[in-house]
């Protein structure tokens, strides 16, 4: 897990979903080039908010009480790690605001594409007779073969569903009427971070299946209707940070969203979701335009989210976030730092796929590095089954999508959920007295070493395994 310094990588802000196949995002040239298509000279782009930031989150009233008699609106407020959403038209109000008595910082909320628009491929799969896992019909049918990778099927068998274990999905939302994941989505506590958007997708919007789809891999529940996840007893939450129209969000939205989880014991958090920063400032905004901001910024920015998942983690949460879907090796580029996936105390996992399934074959090898996996040894703790699309749509991972619908994906942001459900078992396992410390190294120690027994440039500590993970 991560580790003892903040890793680095790049600005371009490439989320991790229906993968690297759909993805608007293009894949990354090389990392140490420099990036000519933006201009130096960009001027900063208009925002709405400002994160004002505390020296202590005991500070955090004080600070507020200051805004408000200098014309500053309170939007929201993360009291736990002293952040403060202000609005304000002042164009001075940055200059003016770090003036104040307890104010550590201030900088702009921007809001990015964390979800680069992507289209999944619906399922239209044949109806099978019911026969844990043979009485769904598309694992009956052998398409559901991330978890024949991680070994699901012999972890059920031996007793571990991940019942008692809760895990939140930091997300674009979840179909709450979806019948494979309504009987274990905790409704009361789902919730949005997003204005004007509900957590429960209801209309076709251009990223309404990501999140849905995330949470099917987590824990489709148990029911013969289907798909199964991987926790199929694990209890779903659904923390909207991302909007289901744009994909894009505030990193006020994705802080607020981890810190969240944390105060309601969220036993993992999974975000399949991810951005990179470049430390000189440059960056790209929710349309794609480029714009440069003041570098020190970017270590704010950063700063910010590092105790959001510092206080999720000391609340006992275990993290898990995707690497990407860039196709390119993470080590040796200190110019650019990852969120969420390069901080620390967070689980990063790359993805792997089939080499050409074929059901009907007595063996496949499910450990292929995808195509468009970004790895890296300072980056990968893991790797799991994300899927690819260069021979077949059967390569590629199948899940729930919204209005009842099932789809196939390929990227990082798949693979990302395996390791989540894996986590919610072995949790399950142990009554929910572990720490993330325990949970990230019991992960790690029980991966298949499919490439060796040291640190792997594509799979980390190993691909993870689930029956391993629970009874060793």
């Amino acid at each position: 897990m991560k580790k003892t310094t903040i890793k680095l990588w790049k600005m371009l802000v490439c989320v991790f979903l229906f993968g690297a196949v759909f993805s608007s995002c293009e894949k990354e040239e090389n990392l140490s080039e420099s990036d000519e298509n933006i201009a130096a000279d960009l001027e900063e782009p208009p925002f709405k908010n400002y994160m004002v930031i505390s020296e202590s989150s005991d500070l955090t009233k004080s600070v507020e009480s200051d805004l408000k008699t200098s014309g500053g609106e309170i939007v929201s407020s993360i009291p736990e790690i002293g952040i403060s959403v202000v609005s304000s038209k002042d164009v001075n109000f940055i200059e003016n605001t770090m003036k104040k008595k307890n104010v550590s910082s201030v900088v702009p909320d921007y809001e990015i594409a964390w979800i680069p628009t992507s289209k999944g491929v619906e399922a239209n799969l044949p109806e099978a007779t019911p026969s844990i896992g043979s009485t769904e019909p598309y694992y009956f049918y052998d398409y559901l073969w991330g978890l024949e990778a991680i070994d699901a099927p012999e972890a059920w068998n031996a007793g571990f569903t991940g019942s008692g274990a809760s895990v939140f999905v930091l997300d674009s939302g979840i179909d709450a009427e979806h019948a494979e994941l309504a009987p274990n989505l905790n409704t009361s506590l789902s919730a949005s971070f997003v204005p004007g958007e509900d957590w429960n997708v209801l209309e076709s919007t251009p990223f309404d299946n990501h999140g849905s789809h995330v949470a099917g891999t987590i824990a489709a529940a148990q029911n013969g209707l289907g798909l199964i996840g991987v926790a199929p007893h694990a209890e779903l939450v659904a923390v909207k940070v991302l909007s289901e129209i744009t994909g894009s969000g505030a990193f006020s939205s994705i802080n607020a969203g981890i810190v969240y989880a944390g105060q309601n014991s969220a036993d993992v958090i999974n975000m399949s979701l991810g951005a990179t920063l470049n430390k000189n400032g440059k960056l790209i905004d929710a349309n794609d335009v480029p714009y440069k901001i003041p570098a020190k910024y970017v270590m704010e920015i950063v700063n910010a989210q590092q105790k959001a998942i510092d206080y999720a983690y000391k609340k006992g949460s275990t993290i898990i976030a995707s690497a990407g879907n860039d196709g390119v090796n993470y080590d040796g580029n200190s110019a650019y730092i990852k969120l969420p996936g390069g901080l620390n105390n967070v689980v990063t996992v790359s993805a792997t796929a089939p080499d050409g399934y074929d059901w009907t074959a007595d063996y496949t090898n499910f450990d292929i590095p995808a195509s468009y996996t970004t790895h890296g040894k300072s980056l990968i703790d893991v790797a799991a089954p994300g899927g690819d699309y260069d021979v077949a749509l059967e390569d590629m991972i199948l899940s729930t999508g919204n209005n009842g619908s099932l789809f196939w994906s390929a990227g990082t942001s798949m693979a990302a959920p395996h390791v989540s459900g894996v986590a919610a078992l072995i949790i399950a396992k142990n009554g929910g007295n572990m720490s993330p410390q325990e949970v990230a190294k019991q992960i790690e120690k029980t991966a298949d070493k499919v490439d060796g027994n040291g640190q792997s440039l594509f799979f980390g500590k190993g691909r993870i395994n689930a029956y391993r993970a629970v009874t060793e």
